[in-house]
């Protein structure tokens, strides 16, 4: 039963009906069957909310900029994919064999649900950002890759979406491969893993992300270099094309030394407690070797000596500024998963 945005049912005595023309000459026709097939689980009613109208359009407005930014790259070059590449395959794989049964139960409401996580999140946002340096760079095995790899995708996701989206699935199939995908077959899962190692390069670039903006970096700046430290090897096409660094991968185990390097005195602390000593504590305890202190702080009493007299400071009165280095080189370490990954600075 279709419900009005007052959760009674729609009627025209309670005026809390929509007409289908007030929907489809402002957002389409797709956009309305959307919102049928994200209320379409058997047994349940259907309330029209225009957020969720909102949310479908949206939804296919990304689908289109998806398909407009890989039109100029997609081809079926049959190169054996990357690491990256058979991530997202095994992701493409894992979204056919959950849409094709839900569909089989006609839940067609988790059926649009995962497609559009997969569009959004898993292609849109992590797979095309990682392979765009392969894209825009000379021709090789690795950008062909990427570009058989988007061609699969974006191939299979149009015919799960053609049911639900008719217009815009053909729209941008025609345009793939000149014939229409209301007469293709519902694509089968071709028995991909997600790769761990491509998995794991999609969590470092996201950390490497996210190190920037803590940072204030802007994302596209370069960083002085990176070593990532992972067991499964990891290829660094495209993280280096994320970081627009240099980027090394390594499968030993890091050496990282923690360095004492300076000593910041707590006037909040010291003030208090030692009054007009403190300035001289304070110069004191700035005058130490910052190992030393660092000792001393961590055994639970830090020994200072004013003017001859040896004074007891409490070790939360002191703070001591570490520094991380690996191979003598200042670095910041990111844990990512199993992988360690150091960013010097």
């Amino acid at each position: 039963m279709a419900l009005g945005e007052d959760g009674h049912k729609m009627s025209k005595s309670l005026n809390n009906f929509i007409r289908p023309e007030e929907v489809y000459e402002t957002n389409g026709a797709d956009a309305l069957r959307q919102w049928a097939a994200m209320g379409g689980s058997p047994g349940n009613d259907i309330m029209f909310q225009w957020k969720d109208i909102t949310a479908a359009s949206r939804f296919q407005q990304k689908l289109w900029s998806i398909f407009r930014f890989s039109a100029p790259w997609m081809a079926q070059t049959g190169e054996s994919p990357g690491q990256v590449d058979r991530w997202l395959l095994g992701e493409l794989d894992s979204l056919i064999g959950t849409t094709t049964e839900a569909m089989d139960r006609f839940q067609f409401d988790e059926t649009i649900k995962a497609i559009r996580a997969f569009a959004w999140e898993i292609l849109a946002d992590n797979y095309i950002e990682l392979v765009k340096a392969r894209l825009y760079g000379p021709e090789g095995p690795a950008k062909r890759a990427a570009q058989n790899t988007l061609y699969t995708a974006l191939d299979a996701l149009t015919r799960l979406l053609a049911p639900f989206t008719p217009f815009l699935c053909e729209e941008i199939y025609h345009s793939l491969t000149g014939e229409s995908v209301h007469v293709q077959s519902w694509p089968k899962a071709f028995g991909a893993a997600v790769d761990p190692a491509g998995l794991a390069i999609k969590e470092i670039a996201a950390a490497l992300r996210r190190y920037k903006a803590e940072k204030g970096m802007a994302l596209n700046a370069p960083l002085p270099g990176i070593v990532v430290y992972s067991d499964l090897g990891l290829e660094t096409v495209d993280l280096q094309g994320v970081a627009n660094s240099v980027v090394e991968s390594r499968t030993n185990r890091p050496e990282i030394e923690m360095r004492p390097v300076a000593v910041k005195p707590q006037m909040k602390i010291l003030g208090p407690r030692f009054k007009d000593k403190s300035g001289k504590i304070i110069n004191a305890l700035s005058s130490m070797d910052p190992r030393e202190v660092a000792k001393q702080k961590d055994a639970g009493q830090i020994r200072v000596e004013v003017n001859g007299e040896i004074l007891e400071v409490a070790p939360e009165a002191v703070e001591v500024v570490v520094e991380t280095l690996s191979a003598g080189q200042a670095v910041d370490v990111l844990q990512v998963g199993s992988a360690t990954v150091l960013v010097r600075r």
